[in-house]
């Protein structure tokens, strides 16, 4: 006998797919909301998963890896850039129990020479011992000893990728040993790392890094990655951290005096608080659709439930408990869900391989944005949650009660009880104060989006295109030959039919701040003890005609200071120049910056107007606080080059790129494109979720207005009779449409009514992603309302008026 359940829900489960099938439309309906509820929620576990809680590649190690980072009262607090010195590194290394192993990581360029031409591959400078922290092997070949350890530059091995190994090297087996041409110069190939590693991020090279404890503290460029001891926690490990960077300030207090060190999880190097914030909103605006949907379907249910009573009757007369009815309603529901679900899979399949497609650049190489075996398990799930929620109630409210005799011999029809008008009334409430609250939202994000593309950054960049190019090689170790290699480069530039000029700078506005610099603000006593954090910029001579920008006082630098390594000619941005001198002018004035240990003395030259370098939306106390030093004094092996077109940009990308392999072929200019999508680039995130609530939002207005029309068609159904007495007794076609719009109007108001504190929590929850936009603009909270209540009215007209259109006679033969 226990073993009859079974029989009985695969006959329920047998029972449900037939009648669905008699059923066709009400299938359709059911199974396509089901559909995109589910799937809106499996792209966004899938994201979530990808980013957040799928375990990282270092097997019982992930939990256990952290970041050091370096941290100073005048520096921003971005710990991507904030890296530990080699000697800190040593000394963290040797003074901190808590850690089982720390080293250290230089990210670099590198210009690797293949058959055709050479190419720009990202890599990285490591200490020998870092593969065996993370307990990845060399798939082919060996890893780096102390031995190959060396200043970098001068490297003579390398270890490779998989995916590098295997694009430009046909995974020849015999590879190790094998010389290849990396920045102009032969290294032994000593290693191919496993298949799926690119560690830090989406690294193609690595070659050994070691110096000695004599390398200035203040040469901070290695980012720390440290295993935590067996037992440890990471609040452990930073306290202990805390009091050995104190001990440090104290040692040396030239150059680690108010440094500090933040200890961050590995994972939350690359994860910031703002994408899980952002992430967290999403898993919150895919849960409000599914709810939608499950109530969408819930209606459905309960009208298609009401039309069944004569049915239910006569299996409760044969003697059909109350809980067998329910289970096969439930069954229906289950069939339904499994339906949606099917084909949710195959639409989150669609949309992750679309939205992987559109990313302007991949994710760090551990993140895995795809449908899996745990997004699969996530919407079965789902499924099943969406089953219950949107069947369950529905089933308890028609069998609910006593089904009289009277409903077995009352004829075709069956009306909907109390309880079952209360409960449709309920779900379509539910529906529009949840598209209230999802609708704030995207309006919020949606104005955030439109305030960050028109955000002015300082001058025109509609007729511009921007790349960057790697100095490769050593004939360009001196910094003098680095500064003439770049003036070639910009010469050969302006050179190309359609230019107007060019210019190399470090770092192109509104993609990337410049190097970090502290400064000593003048002070009456003369004390170096205060100091403001700002960026340095290197730049070519023409980069302020190239931006359009003219200097508000004083001069550009002349070619003169271009060759001039021991110059001191700088200018500064509007900005600093007003904390600086406020009222005065700054040309001609000193000013003062940290140099590793010391104090180096520069003289204004001239005053330009403020330029946004970081991405928008990312700002920190040190944008626009901007000091420009002529290239040389810099001398970076990476430059980004600006050329202004007098035609589209877009048609001289392949003689600007012709124009850098001109002046050497080792050079492989890269990150090609115009200004404009530069900015759509580095807005990506921001418009994608912008455009995924906006998405949540018309799917949710459109399921509420769904619900609102099916309500209004049933409950018109269901009065036709009482919709042919008052015509017949002279009612007009307007009178009976009024008499149904009430309904929905009414609806409609409670439910905005009720999702006002929904909306005001779906406001705060976006503030910290919106861009200069106040989530309380007055705009979005009067517009929308009047706008939902127009759509569900709208949605209630149609078959409002519909019904108006009844001959009385036929609906007084109604019944």
């Amino acid at each position: 006998m226990h073993n009859a359940p079974a029989p009985h829900m695969l006959q329920d489960l047998r029972y449900a797919c037939r009648s669905l099938m008699r059923a066709r439309g009400f299938t359709v309906a059911a199974v396509s909301t089901l559909a995109l509820g589910i799937a809106a929620n499996s792209i966004v576990y899938a994201i979530v998963d990808g980013f957040i809680l799928r375990p990282l590649p270092f097997g019982e190690r992930s939990h256990r890896l952290v970041t050091l980072h370096s941290t100073h009262p005048t520096q921003a607090q971005d710990w991507n850039n904030s890296e530990l010195s080699y000697p800190d590194l040593v000394d963290i290394r040797e003074r901190v129990g808590a850690l089982e192993r720390v080293e250290g990581v230089l990210t670099r360029n590198f210009s690797l020479a293949s058959a055709q031409e050479a190419e720009r591959v990202s890599g990285a400078s490591i200490t020998p011992g870092l593969f065996s922290m993370l307990g990845v092997a060399p798939e082919l070949g060996r890893d780096f000893t102390e031995a190959d350890g060396t200043e970098p530059g001068f490297e003579s091995v390398v270890v490779i990728s998989h995916r590098l190994w295997r694009r430009l090297y046909e995974s020849d087996p015999a590879i190790a040993g094998r010389a290849i041409t990396v920045n102009a110069r032969a290294l032994t190939v000593i290693g191919v790392m496993p298949e799926g590693f690119a560690f830090p991020e989406n690294e193609d090279v690595w070659v050994p890094y070691r110096t000695s404890r004599d390398e200035g503290r203040a040469r901070r460029n290695l980012i720390a990655a440290g295993l935590l001891r067996s037992g440890q926690t990471l609040a452990a490990a930073r306290a202990e951290i805390a009091s050995a960077a104190s001990q440090l300030a104290v040692a040396y207090p030239a150059t680690n005096r108010e440094w500090g060190i933040h200890v961050l999880a590995l994972r939350d190097l690359f994860v910031t608080d703002a994408t899980r914030r952002s992430l967290g909103a999403m898993l919150l605006a895919v849960g409000f659709v599914l709810l939608i949907a499950c109530a969408n379907v819930a209606s459905l249910l309960v009208a298609r439930g009401i039309g069944r009573q004569r049915e239910l009757t006569l299996r409760a007369a044969l003697g059909a408990s109350r809980a067998r009815l329910t289970r096969l309603l439930l069954a229906e529901s289950l069939v339904l869900s499994v339906t949606g679900a099917g084909i949710a899979l195959i639409l989150a399949s669609w949309g992750l391989d679309s939205l992987t497609a559109s990313m302007p650049e991949p994710p760090v190489y551990w993140v895995r944005v795809e449908v899996d075996a745990r997004v699969i398990a996530s919407t079965v799930l789902v499924t099943l949650a969406a089953a219950v929620i949107s069947g369950l109630l529905p089933a308890l409210r028609t069998t609910r009660g006593q089904i009289s005799h009277e409903v077995i011999s009352s004829g075709r029809s069956s009306s909907a009880t109390p309880d079952q008008r209360r409960l449709q009334s309920s779900l379509v409430v539910a529906q529009v104060a949840l598209s209230f609250a999802l609708l704030v939202a995207a309006s919020l994000l949606a104005r955030s989006v439109a305030m960050l593309q028109h955000s002015d950054i300082g001058f025109d960049a509609s007729s511009m295109l921007s790349l960057r190019v790697y100095i490769a090689g050593d004939a360009y170790d001196d910094p003098v030959a680095r500064a003439r290699t770049v003036e070639q480069i910009v010469t050969g530039l302006r050179d190309v039919p359609g230019v107007d000029t060019a210019a190399a700078t470090g770092a192109i506005p509104g993609d990337d701040g410049g190097g970090v610099v502290r400064l000593i603000p003048p002070s009456p006593d003369g004390s170096p003890d205060r100091e403001l954090g700002a960026q340095m910029i290197p730049i070519t001579s023409t980069l302020f005609d190239t931006l359009g920008l003219s200097p508000i006082e004083g001069r550009t630098f002349d070619s003169g200071e271009a060759d001039r390594v021991d110059g001191n000619s700088v200018i500064v941005s509007k900005r600093l120049a007003d904390q600086f001198w406020p009222g005065l002018s700054a040309v001609g004035r000193d000013l003062r910056a940290r140099a590793g240990d010391g104090i180096a003395a520069f003289r204004v030259v001239g005053v330009v107007p403020d330029v946004v370098y970081e991405e928008l939306g990312e700002e920190t106390p040190q944008s626009r606080v901007i000091v420009y030093v002529p290239y040389v004094r810099a001398g970076w092996r990476t430059m980004s080059l600006l050329v202004r077109a007098r035609t589209a940009p877009e048609g001289i990308a392949s003689a600007a790129r012709a124009a850098v392999r001109g002046v050497d072929p080792a050079f492989a200019p890269y990150d090609l494109m115009t200004m404009s999508a530069r900015r759509r680039v580095t807005s990506w995130g921001e418009h994608f979720i912008g455009r995924t609530f906006s998405a949540f939002a018309i799917i949710a207005l459109l399921l509420a207005c769904v619900g609102a029309y099916g309500l209004t068609a049933f409950s018109a159904a269901q009065r036709t009779r009482e919709i042919g007495v008052r015509m017949a007794i002279g009612a007009q076609r307007s009178d009976i449409v009024r008499l149904l719009l009430g309904r929905g109007a009414r609806l409609a108001i409670v439910g905005g009514l009720a999702g006002l504190p929904l909306a005001i929590g779906a406001a705060k929850l976006v503030e910290g992603l919106l861009f200069r936009t106040s989530p309380w603009t007055p705009g979005v909270w009067l517009v929308l309302p009047a706008a939902l209540l127009a759509a569900v009215l709208l949605a209630s007209f149609l078959p409002a008026r519909r019904a108006s259109l009844t001959d009385p006679a036929v609906a007084l033969r109604h019944d």
